[in-house]
């Protein structure tokens, strides 16, 4: 997680629903372990045609802080 990830690769790393992640995902922001922003399209996306209309450009991801590396070993 210390080049950010989007809820769907953590999900699919801890073998969890999306869903069931986000909540954990939030909370871990509220308590400064986690900050999020966006990620620009990776790899096979800048080749795509539809690059320039598709919704998927932006990713939201999680980086771990200065506290959550403490933890996560970053």
């Amino acid at each position: 997680m210390c080049e950010g990830k989007t809820i769907a690769e953590i999900a699919e790393e801890l073998k969890m629903e999306p869903s069931a992640l986000i909540a954990m995902m939030e909370n871990m922001v509220r308590m400064g372990y986690l900050t999020h922003g966006e990620r620009e399209n990776r790899g096979v996306c800048s080749t795509c045609p539809l690059n320039k209309i598709c919704s998927k450009r932006n990713y939201r991801v999680f980086f771990l802080t200065e506290k959550g590396r403490r933890v996560g070993g970053c």
